[in-house]
């Protein structure tokens, strides 16, 4: 078997392995094998041809992380929680309560400027993991 048969194969290989992660970078070092499979058919030496699929799965591995940043940040994803109505199920201590929202119990904290009381309506003002941060005024938008 060639060098540019082993390239292709390994390429091949990675890219049936991308269909499980979805991450795109399986595909960067997929291009780089692609990369030194050409430097092969062009007969250089395997040093050259692992230089080459280093630098190019790099460069494509930098590329992806710059579109992925570009797509979303952190600032600007939406949570469709904020805002909601959620129903206090008990009281764990004077800042933490059980709540019932979405059908699911869920923790929660109160928001720093409110207090516990028994006010019937409790509004999400903010998540983190799976605790959210509820408080009795609705959240400004």
């Amino acid at each position: 078997m060639t060098s540019t048969t082993l390239w292709l194969i390994a390429a091949t290989a990675l890219i049936a392995l991308e269909l499980f992660t979805t991450t795109f970078y399986l595909l960067a070092i997929a291009a780089g094998f692609l990369a030194a499979a050409a430097a092969s058919s062009l007969q250089l030496s395997i040093g050259w041809q692992i230089i080459i699929a280093s630098l190019v799965s790099l460069v494509a591995g930098y590329l992806i992380k710059q579109w992925k940043n570009s797509r979303c940040t952190p600032s600007e994803m939406v949570n469709d929680d904020i805002g909601k109505i959620v129903t206090i199920e008990a009281w764990l201590d004077e800042r933490r309560a059980r709540i019932h929202y979405r059908g699911s119990h869920w923790d929660a904290v109160l928001a720093n400027d409110c207090t516990q009381s028994d006010t019937a309506t409790w509004y999400i003002t903010s998540s983190h993991g799976s605790q959210f941060k509820i408080s009795n005024t609705p959240p400004k938008s």
